[in-house]
């Protein structure tokens, strides 16, 4: 079954369930709702809900099967207009939305997906008029429109930017740009000057609480590797040494500098070519998505190398690192390749300052990929489109649509305030990470190598 609902009043109303008892032959038929009702003048067409089952199109009743397809008609719109609040329309678009230029020329920004250079995944359309400086970027505004039942409350208690976009769009942007902006002046002269910002501000690690310079440590250096955030950037050494899928013509030689000699030392008598064998060689390696944006960011305050760590597994199933390659543009040109020179541990002496100071460009390279790429880019934006799509094509009494709803929830909306006050110009990921106005690019570049079928497990570890 299903019924119509109008609403004459002026404000609208959230309309969680309904139920018919002692409905003749049925006894009582529920109908999950969870959607916003406006006026009803706000609307082409009435609102409709379907009784709480699944059908497939071929099992559903035929006095139904209209106002289904009509109601998916309904969620695809026309894709015209600028979307208004109370709407429900699933439609795409790119990411033309995260510059002001009409604000400064230098808050201008790329279009991101529609073009095989910076290709992109889709984002819901909002329609907003175009800048008067330029017409292929959408104006921007404090509200960002996504289907209204998308704006339910419910959140991901677990997602960063679930628990914290909220708060920085409303009250905490001013004083978190404050405090980027002041550390990126003066940066900080010593350790303490971190540890300082923890006990009134942050709560404080576990593992500072038992020791505040355990992070400096190989084996705590590789744990974190694989306990931390971001461990599905490992992958198996397949090669020695490591090469790289960056084109030559444009970037010269990259293949890795690391040697035996720089690793056999510290394999407990194994070879090289035995480790790989065995599976005993890992990598991080950040090389190809950082070196080609690595001229820019240099040519600023801010100084960064590509990295490639490389990793063993010990007998005991923990994984020590074994060397950590820095590479540089070269100051001749790209076309002359990397600079790049490998570095083994060292505890003693200038050499193991040097070796912390290389374990710490990996972890900047680690930490920027980790929030830009595996988190927004993979576990957001990527999911976005599917969102769309399953509501443009999939009936709400589809069995295969209330299988993916409890995933996809508050996802949009998420995603909308991301584009607002993080990944836009001059956003907290630009001023907070490494590569500021080019950050969004390297996503972009990053996404030219995404494959659906990569994504889900065994693939994925298969991959690796």
């Amino acid at each position: 079954g299903a019924f119509y609902i109008e609403n004459f009043m002026q404000d609208e109303f959230f309309l969680v369930s309904l139920s018919l008892e002692d409905f003749p032959n049925h006894g009582t038929i529920n109908f999950v709702c969870n959607s916003w009702i406006y006026n009803t003048e706000k609307y082409i067409t009435d609102r409709i809900f379907f009784t709480n089952k699944t059908y497939l199109p071929s099992e559903m009743p035929a006095p139904l099967l209209y106002y289904r397809y009509e109601e998916l008609k309904t969620l695809r719109g026309d894709g015209t207009g600028e979307r208004q609040v109370w709407e429900r329309i699933y439609d795409y678009d790119v990411y033309n939305d995260l510059g002001e230029p009409d604000k400064n020329a230098a808050l201008a920004r790329p279009v991101l997906g529609g073009s095989s250079t910076l290709p992109y995944p889709r984002r819901c359309r909002t329609g907003r008029q175009p800048t008067q400086t330029d017409p292929n970027t959408e104006s921007r505004s404090g509200y960002v429109y996504i289907p209204r039942d998308e704006l339910l409350g419910h959140v991901k208690s677990s997602d960063f930017l679930t628990n914290r976009l909220n708060l920085a769009s409303q009250y905490a942007t001013p004083q978190l740009r404050s405090l980027v902006t002041s550390k990126r002046n003066h940066e900080f002269d010593t350790f303490e000057d971190v540890l300082s910002l923890f006990p009134d501000k942050f709560p404080l690690p576990l593992l500072l609480q038992v020791d505040n310079s355990a992070w400096m440590d190989d084996e705590e250096f590789a744990r974190e590797m694989i306990a931390g955030v971001n461990p599905n950037v490992i992958t198996k050494l397949q090669e020695f040494p490591p090469q790289s899928k960056l084109d030559s013509q444009l970037y010269g030689d990259n293949t890795s500098t690391i040697t035996k000699e720089n690793l056999e030392p510290n394999m407990d008598g194994v070879t090289v070519e035995q480790a790989i064998q065995k599976n005993r060689l890992y990598i991080l390696d950040h090389h190809d998505a950082f070196y080609p944006s690595l001229r820019k960011v240099n040519a600023t305050d801010a100084k960064a190398y590509a990295t490639r760590t490389i990793l063993f597994l010990q007998t005991d199933g923990t994984l020590k690192p074994l060397a950590i390659e820095l590479s540089t543009p070269n100051p001749n040109g790209d076309s002359f390749g990397p600079i790049s020179k490998g570095y083994t541990p060292a505890s003693e002496g200038v050499e193991a300052s040097i070796w912390l100071l290389a374990k710490a460009y990996v972890i900047v390279n680690d930490a920027n990929y980790h929030e830009l790429i595996s988190h927004w880019l993979h576990t957001h934006a990527t999911v976005e489109p599917f969102i769309i799509a399953t509501n443009r094509n999939l009936s709400v009494v589809h069995p295969i649509y209330k299988l993916l709803l409890p995933h996809y929830r508050n996802t949009m909306n998420i995603n909308a305030n991301a584009r607002n006050v993080l990944i836009n110009a001059d956003g907290i990921i630009e001023r907070a990470y490494l590569l500021e106005s080019i950050t969004m690019q390297l996503s972009a570049d990053v996404y030219k190598d995404w494959v659906f079928t990569e994504q889900g497990l065994p693939n994925d570890l298969i991959k690796r």
